[in-house]
């Protein structure tokens, strides 16, 4: 028995790297293949990939959902001569070099191929195409990686590369494959730089190792622009790491040559994304969310004029903006801001730079973003897949959404680094390739906001994630494998592992468990955060928690969902003709008592209208804009499209629910309609779901309805306020 455990142990040491990257090219290719494909929707910068790539959308015009065919520009009469164009031609190239392009271009001609093999309309491209070349890759990559390290015990070597196949395969990740965003390549390009870097400090390095270095590193930054300059840090400390373990000066002109290609393509970095970033960075940044006068004044500290803080909360692509800017005289001036700007303005604002960097935050925790679709026209717009969302679902639950979580990672990582790497580099050596490591962790994290504001936010903290979840991986592997040595590392790494387990699983039990806390608590009066009984609902009592109070008129919410109907069911998104609005005011009282009605005080309400019925408006200037997190969810609420109506029965808007969240009640459930739409659309409600965020789904969708109603004049008969013995008014 024991020279076959040896055996097997021997062999699964020796091909582990082909296991897991075939484990990997399974379970990715499960979760974008099995069924109906997944993937993720176009939220407009498919555009630029298709234009350097000879497609184009065809007869539809993807929103919401996702698209898995569009259609292949073939302008010659030879096939020989459109395979050539499409692959080296330099149509778009000016306008997006990113290599991103690259792969794409060559899924086009994959595409022709398949095309005429299986007898399909031969200029049909097929983005699955795309999603089987980057799975390929990538589990390719995987396999490197996990071949690249083994822990000292067997179990130990499985239980973190089976984490690493849990985090690295989850949906968030994997879902860029199907899709025309660089997030893709750019992932994949990082697991290479992190096998290239495993490789080369567990091992003797050799010459094409600091070939492969560079190349993933180059890789890594030509895919998004935006990392350029992590990508020329990752290219000096794996080949530097190269040069010094090796010994060998024809290093330095590989490295040489890929620190060239990377400023080179950041040269020719186009005009338009300054352009247009810059004036995010500023008016959906810099001055987003602040009173008109401290508007003024942060524009005046970056030499704009005061008349443009008339366009505080507006980004670069809102409809009618540049001709409002045009018609004004205010274009130019609006467009002038550069790079350098922005660093210094938030270098002398530390009060802004730390307000921002709270803000960010926010966006750490959800991996994947929230305004993308992952199902095609089979399913409802914005339906989401749950496929391998294993590692998304937890980490979205723990503080990665607070500045602490987020710091705890790399702190955990720094002093296993120190424990286990200090006898094996020179001090300065680690000293420089920690002082890399929060470089890089700093510019991903800190540069987002202040050089592109709060647009596409979820995209934009990819790297960072990214970062993220490999030091965290590696924590993982570092504390397992020290423990139980006896060196002091084997205890300590242990116990700075378990104390960032600690840190990171405590606080959403403390947050659980306050919330349990809550909700049992007896009251003496009715007040908010107590609960009571009114009315019925099937036969059975309706159940609320008093979220508001203004004198003696309190403002309820339904605990209960048992009620689940459509928003309206014509597809609209405006409450004031929904038929959502005209069951809760009619057939839905049914079910209260003559003196629970007589409780029930009419609302003045105030609802938020969507785009294209702005013109019914009687106060606001501003379009709404969208957010998955409740605490920010009501910024501009009080400048939007928006007029006044009277009901009797409502639902949570995303003022009341923006408000409950910062009071730290727990506002999570089965999704749950709100009454505000996704204002951009015709069609698109915003709802809250069991995570606590906030969602926008098609109106004739059927979800949790969760009334609101103000009382005034009750009298309690009964009951403590708990939960689980709510007040009976009389």
């Amino acid at each position: 028995m024991t020279h076959w455990t040896s055996r097997l142990e021997t062999g699964y040491h020796r091909y582990c790297g082909l296991l897991f990257g075939a484990l990997a090219l399974l379970v990715v290719a499960c979760v974008l293949f099995a069924g109906q494909d997944v993937g993720l929707s176009n939220n407009g910068d498919f555009v630029r990939t298709m234009a350097a790539s000879s497609l184009r959308f065809g007869d539809q015009l993807p929103s919401h959902i996702y698209v898995d065919t569009f259609q292949i520009v073939l302008p010659h009469p030879s096939a020989w001569q459109n395979v050539a164009s499409i692959l080296f031609g330099g149509d778009g190239l000016a306008n997006y070099p990113s290599l991103h392009v690259l792969p794409v271009r060559v899924s086009v001609v994959l595409s022709l191929v398949v095309n005429k093999l299986a007898g399909l309309p031969i200029d049909t491209y097929h983005l699955e195409v795309l999603g089987g070349m980057y799975t390929l890759l990538y589990a390719a990559g995987i396999g490197l990686l996990l071949s690249q390290f083994r822990l000292r015990r067997l179990w130990q070597d499985l239980l973190v590369k089976l984490a690493a196949l849990i985090v690295l395969c989850d949906i968030g990740y994997v879902a860029y494959f199907n899709s025309l965003y660089g997030e893709a390549l750019e992932h994949i390009a990082l697991v290479y730089c992190a096998a290239m870097l495993v490789r080369v400090l567990t091992r003797q390095p050799t010459v094409w190792d600091g070939v492969w270095c560079a190349l993933a590193a180059a890789s890594y930054g030509w895919a998004k622009f935006f990392n350029i300059p992590v990508a020329i840090l990752l290219v000096l400390v794996l080949e530097g790491i190269v040069l010094i373990r090796l010994g060998r000066r024809r290093v330095l002109a590989v490295g040489g040559a890929a620190l060239a290609l990377l400023l080179g393509v950041w040269a020719i970095v186009p005009g338009w994304m300054d352009v247009e970033t810059n004036y995010n960075a500023v008016f959906y940044g810099i001055v987003r969310d602040v009173d008109e006068d401290t508007a003024k004044e942060y524009l005046s500290d970056l030499g704009l004029p005061a008349e443009l803080s008339d366009y505080r909360d507006t980004n670069y692509y809102l409809g009618g903006l540049l001709e409002s800017l045009e018609a004004r005289g205010l274009r130019d001036a609006a467009e002038s801001v550069t790079k350098l700007d922005l660093v210094r303005f938030y270098l002398t604002h530390p009060g802004r730079l730390w307000a921002q960097m709270q803000l960010t935050a926010l966006h750490c925790g959800m991996l994947r973003p929230y305004y993308l679709a992952n199902y095609g026209g089979d399913q409802p717009l914005m339906s989401y897949s749950q496929r391998m969302s294993l590692w998304s679902t937890a980490r979205d639950a723990l503080p990665f959404d607070t500045l602490a979580g987020n710091l705890a990672v790399p702190a955990a990582f720094t002093a296993l680094a120190v424990l286990v790497w200090r006898r094996r580099l020179k001090p300065a050596h680690l000293a420089l390739l920690l002082l890399a490591l929060w470089g890089a962790l700093g510019y991903c994290y800190g540069l987002p906001v202040m050089l592109n504001g709060e647009g596409d936010f979820a995209k934009h903290m990819f790297a960072f994630l990214e970062l993220l979840d490999l030091l965290l991986l590696s924590c993982l592997a570092l504390a397992l494998d020290r423990a139980g040595r006896g060196q002091p590392g084997g205890i300590l790494c242990p116990a700075v592992g378990g104390a960032l387990a600690l840190a990171l699983l405590l606080p959403p039990a403390w947050s659980q468990a306050a919330a349990l806390w809550r909700a049992g608590q007896a009251h003496s009066q009715l007040e908010p955060g107590s609960y009571v009984v009114l009315g019925s609902y099937d036969g059975q009592p309706l159940t609320w928690l008093v979220v508001g109070q203004e004198g003696d008129r309190f403002t309820l919410l339904c605990q209960d969902e048992a009620i689940s109907l459509p928003f309206d069911e014509d597809g609209g998104n405006n409450w004031l003709g929904s038929t959502l609005r005209t069951w809760l005011n009619d057939d839905f009282l049914d079910g209260f008592s003559p003196a629970h009605l007589a409780l029930l005080q009419t609302q003045d309400n105030t609802v938020l209208l969507p785009d294209h019925l702005r013109e019914q408006a009687q106060a606001g200037y501003l379009d709404f804009a969208c957010t998955h997190i409740a605490v920010l969810a009501d910024r501009g609420y009080d400048r939007a499209y928006r007029r006044q109506a009277q009901d009797t029965v409502t639902l949570p808007d995303i003022d009341l629910i923006a408000a409950l969240a910062r009071a730290g009640q727990d506002i999570s459930g089965t999704s749950y309609w709100l009454e505000t739409p996704y204002c951009p659309s015709d069609a698109l409600v915003r709802y809250a779901a069991r995570d606590g965020h906030l969602y926008f789904g098609p109106a004739q969708v059927a979800r949790v309805v969760r009334p609101v109603v103000q009382v005034a004049g009750a009298e309690r008969s009964g009951g403590d306020g708990s939960l689980a013995h709510p007040f009976l008014l009389s």
